[in-house]
């Protein structure tokens, strides 16, 4: 049955208060917003639509007695606000195949579900042919994906909504035990997210650090506790712009302490192959490609990362430039080899 456009209005806001995870909504703030936004007259008929969301759309709502508030038993379920082709339901079903050969059944998995999802609620669902397995094809490497990527559609809500988040946070070098067997609670922190960023199946959200004054990086593996809250963003333009050009000159996800500089490589001819076909950067080039060695040349600030990156090729790489980068690997091999 078509809803109308009022009805439709009403739906959006109430499904875009609800998925303000983790916060919750008691019905009376629930309703006096549907009333100041969309002119709902009565508590009743936001309960009428509330089933309607369940019954039409599948939408998981339920009611904490405790918290006294509405809330999503799926996290990551929000209402569809576009309307689908059943060509473009195609193209998501070739996109889920494609996750399945290149990020692993899991990822395939979480589309599969919104593709569901997507089926219900637009009622174009069509019958799935399923007449035996078939040959597989396309062999990949499975990955092991980072923790707490359920965080990811929160942070991007949160960005999208220009709303801060909180969270608890535990660095590697402080998750010790304490004497008596437990382990310190980490304090809360506050964060105007800015971006995320995937490396290496890890997901990393980077935003204004108002204590601070500047940008941080958070990895979503060790925090806990995420919420959104009420309160706007306020970042700085300097900043916002620091961050944006954040990744224009840096390998990976740490950052430098030290200048963008011109880093000079030379590889074996096999390997120079390799970063020929997968640069390392976008700021790669080839500047000698003979039958002896072939020599590239990136724009980096030098960082952990890259450093760790140029150690995976081992006797293949020689760093011509900078000294200071070619110091750090030689001492870093120095380390290794005392260990054996």
């Amino acid at each position: 049955m078509p809803i109308t456009r009022s009805a439709f209005q009403r739906y959006r806001l109430i499904d875009e208060i609800i998925s303000r995870y983790p916060r919750q909504y008691s019905k009376q703030k629930l309703f006096d917003l549907c009333r100041d936004k969309c002119g709902i007259r009565s508590i009743s008929s936001l309960e009428k639509d509330i089933q309607r969301l369940r019954e039409d759309h599948d939408a998981p709502i339920a009611y904490d007695k405790r918290r006294n508030g509405y809330y999503y038993t799926d996290p990551q379920f929000r209402l569809l606000r576009l309307m689908l082709s059943p060509d473009d339901m195609e193209a998501l079903d070739y996109a889920r195949e494609v996750l399945t050969a290149t990020q692993g059944a899991s990822v395939a998995g979480e589309l599969a579900n919104a593709l569901q999802k997507v089926r219900q609620s637009l009622d174009i669902i069509r019958e799935v042919k399923t007449e035996g397995l078939t040959r597989r094809v396309v062999y990949v490497e499975e990955r092991v994906l980072g923790g707490n990527r359920h965080y990811v559609p929160v942070l991007i809500r949160a960005i999208n909504q220009n709303r801060q988040i909180a969270f608890r946070y535990r660095k590697h070098e402080t998750a010790v035990a304490e004497p008596d067997g437990l382990t310190e609670v980490p304090k809360r922190r506050t964060l105007h997210p800015i971006l995320l960023r995937e490396v290496a199946d890890s997901w990393y959200v980077i935003g204004y650090d108002e204590p601070t004054g500047k940008e941080r990086t958070f990895a979503l593996d060790r925090m806990s506790d995420l919420e959104i809250t009420d309160e706007a963003c306020a970042v700085p333009p300097d900043v916002l712009t620091n961050v944006s050009e954040l990744f224009e000159h840096i390998y990976g996800i740490t950052d430098s302490s030290g200048p963008v500089e011109e880093v000079v490589l030379s590889f074996s001819p096999l390997f120079g192959r390799y970063v020929k076909a997968k640069p390392i950067h976008q700021t790669q080039e080839v500047i000698r490609d003979t039958d002896t060695e072939c020599v590239v040349r990136l724009r980096l600030a030098p960082n952990r990362d890259l450093l760790m990156h140029l150690r995976s090729y081992g006797e293949h790489v020689a760093v011509l430039q900078p000294a200071s980068l070619a110091q750090a690997i030689k001492e870093s091999l120095i380390a290794t080899l005392a260990r054996y």
